[in-house]
């Protein structure tokens, strides 16, 4: 009997044709994974089953992993023969094909209106460290207690001009007052502008879109993610925790996940939501609680965010808060993978 070259057999298909011909066309899917319900421990409520062209594994409830053998075995329950019959006799080296109701990936704004904006966010980075800026780098480091390195990290600026002002920079209508540019790697999905005063205290540069999620570059490879409710918030606990989580924000708790993100989000072993102690926080919180079993809301030990936590507290203290939470967690297996 000659000797069947696995390896051979296992490069020239691609797996996610062959979960397509068991559970259908995949409900969402990107460049680098399709995803499905987990149908090895009867998911009924999001998609944990990650598929790629060599591999899957469930990020929900039964943590199950493999290659096309494993599957073929798993699902199909075949020998390793048929498995091997199977992958002899079908064509799978195809791409899986999209599915008219698979869920469409969010697109960042068009690339004009990002290089425009780009320039206004490097302008407004100039303007805030010099003289002119000083009294909102004065607001972000002693309000808002962020250090010189985090405001640089995070490319903040400021448009010079009164709380009512807008000014035309670049083509676009730019609003006067502090910019929080939402950065994806190279991509600019929106720029925020915190005013200094005033009832309304966010405006957005038009143009950009409501579907990004600050600092979502950070999802690959996490361990863990917090969600925090605002910019600030968010850049205070990569300040003082990132070691132990990546934060991410939506920008408010009114706002809604993208599907875009859901895709990264579901290789990420849990997530904590730490939003404002308010009925808008509680029900953002419970928004993002519901799209799965490994969504765990926390609040902070004191003060309404955590921004004022940190500004209460002694140094060290968001940390070990962070810490705490993540321990706790992770000792109950609070990894709801499949919301009920």
């Amino acid at each position: 009997m000659n000797q069947i070259d696995t390896k051979a057999l296992k490069e020239n298909c691609d797996l996610r044709r062959i979960v397509e011909q068991d559970l259908g066309p995949a409900p969402m899917h990107s460049g680098r994974a399709s995803l499905w319900k987990c149908p090895f421990h009867g998911e009924r409520k999001g998609y944990s089953l990650a598929v790629w062209a060599n591999g899957y594994q469930c990020f929900g409830k039964c943590q199950i992993r493999g290659d096309v053998f494993d599957w073929l075995r798993r699902y199909r329950k075949l020998d390793f023969r048929e498995a091997v019959e199977v992958l002899g006799q079908v064509d799978i080296s195809a791409s899986p094909v999209s599915a008219v109701r698979s869920i469409p990936v969010t697109a960042p704004p068009p690339v004009e209106w990002q290089t425009a904006a780009r320039q206004v966010v490097e302008q407004a980075e100039t303007w805030l460290w010099d003289a002119p800026g000083e009294a909102a780098l004065t607001y972000l480091l002693e309000e808002r207690g962020l250090t010189a390195r985090t405001i640089r990290m995070a490319r903040l600026g400021v448009v010079i001009g009164g709380y009512r002002e807008w000014l035309s920079m670049a083509g676009l209508r730019v609003p006067c007052g502090i910019t929080i540019p939402w950065f994806t790697g190279e991509t600019l999905w929106a720029v925020k502008v915190r005013r200094l005063a005033g009832r309304i205290k966010y405006s957005q540069i038009a143009g950009g879109s409501s579907s990004g999620l600050y600092r979502g570059d950070t999802l690959e490879g996490a361990k863990a993610v917090l969600f925090c409710e605002g910019e600030f918030d968010t850049l205070v606990a990569h300040q003082e925790a990132e070691p132990l989580v990546s934060a991410v924000s939506l920008g408010s708790a009114g706002t809604s996940l993208s599907d875009r993100w859901l895709i990264d989000l579901v290789t990420v072993p849990l997530i904590l939501v730490a939003y404002d102690v308010d009925p808008a926080g509680l029900k953002g919180a419970a928004r993002l609680q519901a799209l799965s079993d490994r969504v765990h809301t926390i609040q902070v030990p004191k003060g309404k965010d955590i921004t004022e936590f940190y500004k209460q507290s002694e140094e060290g203290d968001v940390f070990d808060w962070l810490a705490r939470e993540l321990r706790q967690a992770r000792q109950q297996a609070i990894f709801r993978p499949d919301a009920r």
